[in-house]
């Protein structure tokens, strides 16, 4: 029997012996070094830094543990996210970038911090007045007032068409007056000389006329509002505003009046007399309503009691975001 031999032939030599393996070569081991050249240069750690400051000032503002009118100017602020985008890029490739956008960075801050706190030490209270007359035969009056943060207190009984007292330590007051058609025209606005944040010590007090419709625009940032309209021919009030406390207080004075309030994270509080019928329309989000008195018409719409059965009426559109909404009889 022939035995077949389990060897490979490739591996014996002429005399039939087994020849030894050839050797393997050697193997060569690559070792990759990564060089991250600091992408993550001081510029970005800066944008993330300010990113979270402003975050954590809102959530602070939301929570209770900071004034409520704390409010950022923004037109002065969106300037940095472009500078910190720029020192993010400076800052990406070698050692000599690196320290220069370090120093860069460094500069920057100090500006800012200058152009934010350099004039605090030198604040002072200033006040101005606020005072016009009734003109010639004008029949209805309008103001317009935009405020940031501030106080604002606004009730009737007049001598004149507006009286009142403006006061701030970083707000100044511009005024505005027009006449045409019947219609006096005023308008108040805020101007801020500490351009980037505006704080809560500033308060405008304002009295209206009984004698003559009144329309009020309101646009104020975040604000702590107290409109006591009761003895104010009140016909249109139109308030746009953002994290506020607002406590309106309307009165009787006309057979149709109408209220529109565009809020932010709010809470409201409505006060009406019984001698008012009221329609509310509700668009909100996350909201909370405390309607006393109201028959519910739809999901969106809510009825006093009395409102068919009353001469005066009074309209009351609520465009809200995350705010409570208390409406109250009187």
């Amino acid at each position: 029997m022939e035995t077949t031999s389990s060897q490979n032939p490739d591996t014996k030599n002429a005399n039939g012996n087994s020849a030894p393996k050839p050797a393997e070569p050697e193997k060569t081991v690559i070792k990759e070094v990564h060089h991250h050249h600091y992408r993550h240069g001081p510029g970005r750690f800066f944008f993330g830094l300010f990113v979270v400051v402003v975050g954590l000032m809102f959530l602070g503002r939301a929570a209770g543990w900071l004034p409520q009118d704390i409010s950022i100017d923004w037109s002065w602020v969106w300037p940095l996210l472009i500078i910190f985008l720029g020192l993010s890029i400076l800052t990406g490739r070698s050692w000599f970038s690196w320290i220069t956008g370090s120093i860069i960075t460094i500069l920057v801050l100090i500006l800012v911090a200058w152009m934010i706190f350099g004039n605090l030490g030198a604040r002072e209270l200033t006040t101005q007045e606020v005072s016009y007359d009734k003109g010639a035969n004008v029949t209805s009056a309008v103001l317009n007032l935009k405020t940031g943060a501030s106080k604002l207190n606004i009730k009737g009984d007049s001598s004149k068409l507006l009286t009142g007292i403006f006061s701030s330590y970083n707000l100044n007051l511009t005024k505005q007056e027009t006449i045409a058609d019947g219609v006096q025209n005023i308008t108040l606005g805020t101007t801020s000389s500490w351009k980037w944040f505006t704080s809560s010590k500033n308060t405008i007090e304002l009295q209206l006329t009984n004698d003559l419709p009144v329309t009020l625009n309101l646009d104020s940032g975040a604000s702590d509002m107290d409109l006591d309209l009761t003895n104010v021919m009140a016909k249109i009030v139109d308030v746009d505003t953002g994290a506020s406390t607002l406590n309106l207080t309307l009165g009787d004075k006309l057979e149709q009046a109408s209220v529109n309030i565009d809020a932010g994270a709010s809470t409201l509080n409505i006060f009406l007399p019984r001698t008012l019928g009221a329609k509310l329309n509700i668009d909100a989000g996350v909201s909370s309503k405390n309607l006393t008195d109201f028959n519910k018409i739809d999901d969106k719409t809510y009825e006093s009691q009395n409102y068919s059965s009353v001469a005066k009426k009074v309209n009351l559109d609520f465009n809200l975001g995350a705010a409570t909404l208390n409406v109250n009889w009187r």
